[in-house]
């Protein structure tokens, strides 16, 4: 495994401890708060550059159910940490308690991602794929 794909592999791996740190933190305060936000744009860096990294080591991009899941969680945890941050800087109140109903299904969505890419992964490196 090169230093690129191992860099990668423990990037993401960080994306899912902050995401699902900051979605349950979220979710049993049933609101988001101030520093939770900054648990999801950690996450949302290490996710980003995850995904940057991962896509340099390819010539084309597969459109396949991970990628396409994979750029779909990635685009919606961008958007909901920017609603997140609009509404901290807005005080909308009401917003700030919809924000971990919100979190939790876009959350399933990125791990949904998350998990078909470990089994890509394992399939490649087992020489299936």
């Amino acid at each position: 495994m090169s230093n690129l794909i191992l860099l990668s592999v423990v990037l993401i791996t960080l994306a899912l401890i902050l995401y699902s740190t900051g979605t349950w933190l979220s979710w049993r305060a049933r609101k988001l708060m101030p520093a939770t936000i900054v648990i999801f744009w950690c996450a949302l860096a290490a996710d980003t550059l995850a995904t940057k990294l991962m896509g340099a080591r390819v010539e084309s991009i597969r459109w396949d159910l991970h990628t396409i899941s994979g750029y779909g969680a990635l685009a919606l945890m961008g958007l909901l940490t920017l609603f997140g941050t609009l509404a901290l800087l807005q005080r909308r109140d009401a917003w700030l308690t919809r924000f971990p109903r919100l979190a939790l299904p876009i959350w399933i969505v990125w791990v949904g991602s998350y998990i078909t890419g470990v089994v890509l992964g394992v399939q490649r490196v087992a020489g299936g794929g």
